[in-house]
C-alpha cells in the first residue's frame, strides 16, 4: 500500500512539471477570472466531513496539484489541474472534494464534457451524503451542472436521469416526470426504467414495477438488481408462479450471501 501511495504522489508532481511546461496562451478577462485562486475556506467546507485524515504522501499529492491551482494564471492548465485534483479525490474516495474540484474545472473551462463531469461528481457526492440538508445542497449543484450539458444537448438522458433523483425526497413527482420523459426519449434507458422501477414498488404500484423490469430485464439480462426486484415485483403484484421461477433464476445468477437469504426467505413464503 505505501508503495502505491509513493507512486500517487510521484505521479501528481511529474504532471505539475509537464503540464508548467505547455505552450502557454493570451487569455480574455473573462478567462483570467475564472482562474481565480482557489479558496481556502471553501474547500474546507468541503472537505472537513470526510472520515479519515490524508495520509502524509496522499496530503502531499493534493497540495502539490492544489498549488499548481493556485500559483498558475494559464485557464486551460488549471482545467486540467482542477481536474486530475478531482481524480485524485475520487481515488480517495472524498467524493465531496472530488464534486468540488469536478466543478473548479467546469467554472474554468466550461463545455459539456466538463459540465457532465461536474455533474456526475455532484451526483456521487449527492449519493452517499447521509445529512438531508447535506444532501439537499449537493443535489442542487448536480443539477446545476447537468441543466448545463442537457441545454447544449437534450438527448444526455443518463444525465437527465441522475438530476431527476436528485429531486427525491423533497420533490419525488418532479423526479417521477423527468424520468417519464427520459423512458419516453429512450425506451430502454437503465437508468430511467430501474429507478422508475423502484419508485413503483415503494407506492404500491405493483403492476407498473413488473412493467418498469420486465422491460428493464429483457433489454439488460445480466442486470441482476433489475432480475432480483423484477422477482419482488412478481410477488407483491400476487403472481406467484412467476416469482417463484423469477427468484430461483436469481440464485443461479448470484452467489452472495446476503442475496441467497433474502431470496430464500421470499421462496419460504411462496411454498
Amino acid at each position: 500500500m505505501w508503495l502505491s501511495k509513493l507512486i500517487l504522489t510521484a505521479v501528481a508532481v511529474l504532471l505539475v512539471v509537464v503540464l508548467y511546461f505547455l505552450p502557454k496562451v493570451v487569455v480574455d478577462n473573462e478567462q483570467q477570472e475564472n482562474a481565480q485562486v482557489i479558496n481556502d475556506a471553501e474547500v474546507q467546507k468541503v472537505t472537513e466531513s470526510h472520515e479519515r485524515a490524508l495520509t502524509d504522501q496522499e496530503r502531499a499529492a493534493v497540495g502539490v496539484l492544489k498549488e499548481a491551482i493556485n500559483v498558475n494564471e494559464n485557464p486551460e492548465k488549471n482545467a486540467i489541474f482542477a481536474d486530475s485534483l478531482a481524480g485524485l479525490f475520487v481515488e480517495l474516495n472524498y467524493l465531496d472534494s472530488a464534486a468540488y474540484y469536478f466543478g473548479v474545472a467546469a467554472d474554468i473551462e466550461p463545455g459539456i464534457n466538463r459540465w457532465l463531469a461536474a455533474g456526475n461528481g455532484y451526483y456521487e457526492a449527492y449519493s452517499f451524503a447521509v445529512d438531508s440538508k447535506k444532501q439537499q445542497q449537493l443535489g442542487s449543484k448536480s443539477r446545476q451542472y447537468f441543466e448545463l450539458a442537457l441545454d447544449q444537448d437534450p438527448e444526455q438522458n443518463d444525465a437527465k436521469a441522475k438530476m431527476a433523483l436528485t429531486y427525491l425526497p423533497q420533490q419525488p413527482m418532479q423526479a417521477v416526470l423527468l424520468l417519464r420523459e427520459v423512458v419516453e426519449s429512450d425506451p430502454e434507458n437503465a437508468l430511467g426504467l430501474y429507478n422508475l422501477g423502484l419508485l413503483s414498488l415503494q407506492s404500491q404500484q405493483f403492476d407498473k414495477a413488473v412493467n418498469r423490469f420486465e422491460t428493464l430485464t429483457t433489454a439488460y439480462p445480466d442486470n441482476l438488481e433489475a432480475q432480483f426486484y423484477l422477482a419482488v415485483s412478481y410477488f407483491e403484484n400476487g403472481q406467484q408462479d412467476k416469482a417463484r421461477d423469477q427468484f430461483e433464476m436469481v440464485k443461479t445468477l448470484d452467489t452472495d450471501p446476503e442475496v441467497m437469504t433474502t431470496v430464500d426467505e421470499y421462496l419460504m413464503k411462496l411454498k
